[in-house]
Parts: C-alpha cells; structure tokens; sequence
C-alpha cells in the first residue's frame, strides 16, 4: 500500500507506539500538496515513522501544518500571545477563554479590554518584546478541547500551567487517549471524553458492509471492505470510472468514521486502452462546440487523464465531468478549472457567426470557437497540416477588425 504515497509533505516529530518514543515522522501523500495553502479535507496520509518504519494513517483535517482553519478555535495567552480585536484569550485561573474587545498601549504596559461570560473587564500586561511565534494562531486548551486537538496542535495544559504540543493518538484496550508532550519534555496520555471515543470496528465494518450490499448489488463481489481505528479501507476492481466513484462517495457519506482510503481500481473489460485513446476521446469531448471548456491542456498517464481548462462564470459543468466520467478505460480523472468573467455580448454574437462560417466550409473538422472580452478563441482539430494552415488564412480573413486567436491540432 505505501508505494502510493510517494510525496513527502512534512516532517514531523511524533509518538511512535512501536518504538514507544517520540520519533521524526515523514507525513505523505499520493498526490503532490502544498502546506502553507490548504490542504482539502478528508485526504488520506501516511505518517511513517523513520526509525522502524511503521506507519498510521491520517486525514489532512486531523492534522495542524501550522494554518489556521476558519472553523477552529483556538485561544491565546495573555504572557505569550500578540493580541488584537477578535481574539481569544485565555488567563489562568478562569473556566474558558474571554473576546478581546480593544487594544491599547501606555507607556510601560498593555491594556486589553474583554469581554467575559457577557462582562466587560480589563486585563493588564507589561508591554511584551518577545512572543511565542511557534503558535501564532494560539493554542487548544487542555483537557476541555481533548476531542477537537489535531496532531501538531500548539496546547495549554489549563491544570498544569504548561504549554506543549500534540503529538500523536493511542488505543488502550479500545480506548482513544490523545498523546501531547509538555514543555518540560514530559508525555502525557490523556482519555478521551465517551463522545468521542469510536466505536468498535468489527460494528461499524459489519453495518457498512450491509449498506454498500444494499446500495450496490450488482457489484458486492467486486468489493472488499475493512475497518481499522475507524478509517474504512475500500478494495477491490470495478469496470468504470463513475462505479468507482459512486462507490467511496457512498461510503464517505456514512457516519461515524474518521474518513475513507479508497484502493478501488478500475478494470477495463476486453482489450487494454491506451493513453492515447483516452486523450483522443477527451479531445472529442472538449472540442464539442457546446463544450463550457477552453484553452485545454490536457495529458493522459497511465489511464488517469489530467485536465487544466477555463470556463465562463454561468457554464454548467455537469454534463461534461459526467462525459469525460465514463471515458472508456479510463481510471482517474483530475481537474484543475478556472473560472473567469462572461464576455461582451457583442463578442459572444461575433463568436456565434464565426463558428457557422467555419462548419459551412469545412463540414470534416471540429471546431470550438470561444468569445473573450477582447477578441476570439478558435479551437478544435484539422485533418491535416496542410487544412490547418488553409483554416487559419480562413479565419483571418472572415474576421477583420477582431483579435483572434487559434488553437487547433491536426488529428489524423
């Protein structure tokens, strides 16, 4: 399974069961991220210890690469933290953090006004020269925030009085215990509150074997589910592309879980497909005059077919994605789509002109003309190099006055 995450994202040092320390972790994935943008939810990655090489898996939401998710909350420190209107803040001694109203300074100190369980109250602190860049965004407030804590989250043990960091998750006997280590260098265990404890995954695995039964029929031979620490791993082969993916949205919808590894291949029945058949049936689809898409890239390896195109704000994509879905052989589809701004009517009337000129003349080629703010996209494919040239001399001519530009292959 680990020759498919193959890109390295981070390092990281965390707590590694089988060796029973805290190790240096390589965390990968199968397709190449970024940290410092946001890594989509709900990706599979692997967390590889590089001492004995054992590995857990884990989802980009359950893990902190130092950028703060919106919907998280995390509270700042009165000795450590820069502060700002909005802001929480935490004092020791109180039971929850309090919303920084203002902030200002007088010569010798800071003074921060808050709001606190509806009252209005004021904080003091010398002006601080120095502050905890490590957790920039603050911290999650140990034990009260145990369940939401990602690994790599900046912490405050609230009884303790320390700061720390979280370091990995443990079963004991059934039982989730998050793993921090504290500033001292001390590891603490602490139990996870019963609304967040899993349950048992020889349940969860017989309840979605009996739903993906009920749901899919026809193909319950062709899948082998497993269950391990709530992740769902889904193998086996179907023939398409759309079964596949129907199959782990069906299983990502189920509750429960803390996300899905989809294995699921896609087989092609009777004789193999090329890379190049793939990418002339999505030329096909592409270059349809009706196709929202344009200036196409488009590259084919190994029957995963990648797309990079543009399309107008009011296009409907679903008719598309779905064609290039059911692409004959093919068994992964990645699209990188950029919307951009509708264009002049003017121009959208001229395109429409251009285009009839063009299927009147040439009735044995493609062709897909776009209209842009400042001028025209010719796309499609010619027969020959010899008609590419005749089409281009073509177009210049049928449309003075206007920019134009052409993007045509010739597909003998």
């Amino acid at each position: 399974m680990l020759r498919y995450w193959i890109h390295l994202l981070q390092e990281k040092r965390l707590y590694c069961s089988t060796c029973n320390a805290i190790t240096s972790h390589r965390i990968l994935a199968r397709e190449p991220f970024s940290i410092h943008a946001e890594i989509p939810p709900e990706i599979p990655l692997v967390c590889q210890c590089k001492i004995c090489e054992s590995f857990v898996i884990a989802f980009s939401h359950e893990i902190f690469f130092g950028t703060k998710n919106a919907k998280a909350e995390y509270a700042k420190l009165l000795s450590q933290n820069r502060l700002a209107p909005g802001d929480w803040v935490y004092v020791d001694g109180k039971q929850r953090p309090s919303l920084v109203d203002a902030v200002y300074k007088t010569q010798t100190e800071e003074i921060i006004d808050v709001e606190y369980d509806g009252q209005k109250e004021k904080l003091k602190r010398s002006i601080l020269t120095q502050f905890n860049e490590k957790a920039p965004f603050g911290f999650r407030l140990l034990p009260a925030q145990v369940g939401e804590t990602l690994l790599g989250d900046p912490i405050y043990h609230v009884l303790r009085k320390m700061i720390g960091v979280a370091i990995g998750s443990v079963f004991d006997k059934d039982v989730k215990k998050l793993v921090v280590q504290l500033e001292n260098g001390k590891i603490v265990f602490i139990t996870l509150p019963d609304e967040f404890q899993p349950l048992p995954d020889s349940i969860l695995l017989r309840r979605l074997t009996e739903r993906v039964q009920q749901r899919f029929p026809n193909l319950g031979n062709s899948i082998r589910l497993n269950v391990v620490h709530n992740v769902v791993y889904v193998y086996g082969s179907v023939s398409n592309l759309p079964d596949k993916e129907a199959i782990a949205r069906f299983v990502k919808m189920q509750p429960n879980f803390r996300g899905v590894v989809d294995m699921l291949s896609v087989y092609c029945v009777g004789s193999p497909v090329s890379d190049e058949e793939i990418s002339r049936e999505a030329f096909r689809i592409l270059e349809n005059e009706k196709s929202p898409f344009f200036c196409n890239e488009v590259h084919v390896k190994e029957n995963v077919l990648y797309i990079n195109a543009y399309y107008f704000a009011d296009a409907h994509l679903e008719k598309i994605k779905s064609d290039l879905h059911h692409i004959l052989g093919l068994r992964d589809l990645k699209l990188e789509l950029e919307e951009v701004p509708l264009p002049p009517p003017t121009m959208r009337k001229r395109a429409e002109i251009l285009l009839a000129t063009l299927k009147a003349k040439y009735t044995d080629c493609n062709f897909h003309v776009i209209p842009l703010s400042e001028g025209i996209l010719v796309e499609g494919s010619v027969k020959n190099i010899w008609q590419k040239g005749a089409v281009n001399i073509f177009i210049l001519q049928n449309s003075k006055g206007l920019k134009i530009n052409t993007r045509l292959r010739v597909d003998a």
